[in-house]
């Protein structure tokens, strides 16, 4: 019996007391036959009457069309007053701004969005979206608009920003990092190369052929020394390039006292561009002047317009595993494992989560009123009969199985009224 449904369960007790009318009825006249008698006889009527009122909900009971004074159909014929109480109900009593900001409260907001975004295949979905978005909104730049607006700025705050103040932070901190020195050996390296290239070659011997020719001013005792010296360009060209390539490398060499040298009067510049005023205006109108260049000769809505087709060019493989779209996933990736290590922020990141939630409950809060109403009101008669049967139709047959049970009960307790007070049954 415990696998049959509840309203099985109801029928089956009324079918039971309406038998059990019929077999006490010849030992209604004894005391016991008496009260049970009585019992079904309660038990029968009160669920009897209890269906007649749950059926009364939905339409006509036993399919016969009662005067509307009976109260049947009361679904159909209160349809409207419904929806408006299920309405209120909702809006005014379960999905109060104050129970969804306090059940919002005891719930970790943070933890679950960061258990969800953890997932192995989310970091990747994520970068694909985020690759998407950055192409999509690339696409809408342009690029002469922006130049435009990129000059108009740094004309207009070109004073906000001391280049003189940035220099000097550049240089503390390339001293304090030990960055001058990577600076100093990568610079000199290069210039060590380029030292030695056949075309810094070409112009030291130029410079050499015209100092030899100078020095020798068309005297042929000056042409036979050099000549026996072997002073000619091309020696001269040679050995000034080795030392050159040399000296830079040397210089770039660790311990080498020019590095020491070097980062002393990098640190008395840095001292000098914070105080020694005229050195400031210098720096300044350096500044202003290249700005002014810049405008004229640089074509910046041509350069910008390259870079954003470049950046759009990478950004569109997308999915298909572009350097861009590998690059923006790693960064997603470890941030998400930041944020799980990082308490403090889950906690920022939490209380900022349930802070918009509860302004966006607060501003549309009066829609999800709007929403049930809308969704109640797209019901036709019969779906809302049956949406009310599938959420209350298990309940309301608790109603019938109470009847008959308080029936008997009810029925009982008069009978053996009715016995005490009269004159009693054998």
């Amino acid at each position: 019996m415990g696998k049959l449904g509840m309203r099985t369960k109801a029928n089956l007790i009324l079918g039971v007391a309406g038998v059990g009318i019929l077999a006490t009825y010849p030992f209604s006249h004894t005391f016991g036959g008496g009260l049970l008698f009585a019992a079904f006889s309660a038990a029968t009527i009160g669920g009897l009457a209890d269906s007649f009122a749950v059926s009364a909900l939905f339409g006509h009971p036993l399919r016969i069309p009662w005067p509307r004074w009976m109260g049947t159909r009361i679904i159909a014929r209160q349809r409207e007053r419904l929806i408006g109480e299920l309405t209120d109900l909702v809006e005014r009593e379960l999905l109060t701004v104050e129970h969804v900001s306090r059940t919002l409260r005891d719930i970790p907001v943070a933890d679950l969005l960061l258990g969800d975004l953890r997932q192995p295949q989310r970091a990747e979905e994520l970068g694909t979206l985020a690759a998407g978005l950055a192409a999509d909104l690339l696409q809408r730049v342009d690029a002469e608009e922006l130049a435009t607006g990129l000059q108009r700025y740094a004309n207009r705050h070109a004073d906000a920003l001391q280049a003189s103040d940035l220099l000097a932070d550049l240089l503390e901190w390339s001293l304090r990092a030990g960055a001058d020195d990577a600076i100093v050996r990568f610079a000199t390296r290069h210039l060590a190369e380029l030292a030695g290239s056949a075309p810094i070659r070409s112009i030291i011997r130029e410079f050499a052929a015209a100092v030899v020719l100078g020095y020798e001013a068309g005297k042929p005792q000056r042409r036979f020394v050099d000549r026996l010296a072997g002073l000619d360009a091309d020696t001269i060209s040679a050995k000034v390039q080795d030392w050159l390539a040399r000296f830079l490398r040397e210089f770039g060499a660790p311990g080498h006292s020019g590095g020491a040298r070097l980062k002393a009067q990098l640190g008395t510049l840095a001292v000098r561009l914070r105080e020694d005023e005229a050195l400031r205006a210098q720096v300044e109108r350096y500044k202003v002047r290249l700005l002014a260049q810049a405008s004229v000769k640089l074509s910046l809505p041509e350069l910008l317009a390259r870079k954003l087709a470049e950046l759009r060019e990478r950004l569109d493989g997308g999915a298909d595993g572009s350097q861009a779209h590998r690059w923006l996933t790693g960064q997603i990736r470890r941030g998400i494992e930041w944020l799980a290590a990082s308490e403090t922020w889950r906690t920022r990141l939490d209380t900022e989560l349930k802070r918009q939630l509860e302004g966006w409950v607060e501003r549309n809060h009066a829609k999800i009123g709007a929403l049930v109403q809308d969704k109640l009101g797209a019901l036709s008669e019969q779906e809302l009969i049956a949406f009310v049967k599938d959420k209350a139709h298990r309940d309301l047959q608790y109603i019938r199985l109470n009847g008959m049970i308080v029936g008997a009960l009810v029925g009982i307790a008069l009978d053996l009224s009715t016995a005490w007070l009269g004159e009693g049954r054998l």
